[in-house]
Order: structure tokens, then sequence, then C-alpha cells
């Protein structure tokens, strides 16, 4: 099954596709921890590099990865699935498990 992603604005500052959110947005990443920058209080933070895709964070990081998820599972919770599971949807919650964030968020640091 090929799933298909539609480009929106930020739901909360109402950043366009490759604009930086505005102040105080809650859905904006830290570019320094990879957390949500609005609670992080990390310095150097980077608002370009952390700037709207269009894609919720982590949803299209989840789709590549292959990190799926249905409710209810066979245990009556969350179950990880196959992308091809027509219940399935992506699995944020183990993508921050993982420690995913640290990797697709967080600028990498130049080498003086």
């Amino acid at each position: 099954m090929k799933r298909k992603i539609e480009l929106k604005n930020c739901h909360d500052c109402g950043a366009k596709s490759g604009q930086p959110h505005k102040g105080g947005c809650d859905v904006e990443r830290c570019s320094v921890c990879g957390g949500q920058f609005i609670s992080c209080g990390c310095h150097g933070h980077d608002p370009v590099f952390a700037r709207w895709t269009g894609i919720w964070p982590g949803h299209a990081e989840c789709m590549a990865l292959g990190l799926y998820a249905k409710f209810p599972g066979t245990n009556g919770g969350w179950e990880s699935c196959d992308a091809s599971d027509p219940e399935g949807q992506v699995d944020l919650n183990t993508f921050y498990d993982l420690g995913y964030p640290q990797i697709f968020f967080v600028k990498p640091k130049r080498k003086p």
C-alpha cells in the first residue's frame, strides 16, 4: 500500500512549508536537543534548520523507517504492524522511544 502525504501549514503557528515557525509554536522541534523547542531551554537553536516541512515532525521519518502501529492490537494496546496493514498508522511513540529525534531533528555541529 502506498501512502500519500499532503503538505499542510503548521497547525499551531500557521508557518508554510519551508518557513521557520513563529515564536511560541508548540510544534517546533529544537535543533540542539531534538525535543519540543518551546519547553527545552536550549541555547543555540537554529530556527531555519528547524523550519516547518509541511509534515508533522517524525511522520515522514516513521514512514521511511517502517515504523507503524495499530490499535487495538492482540493485547488490547498499541501493536507494531506493517505499512500494508490498513489499520496501521505511523508509530511516533516508538520513534521517540528509540531516540530518533536526536538523529533527525538535531543540527549537526560543524568541525572547526
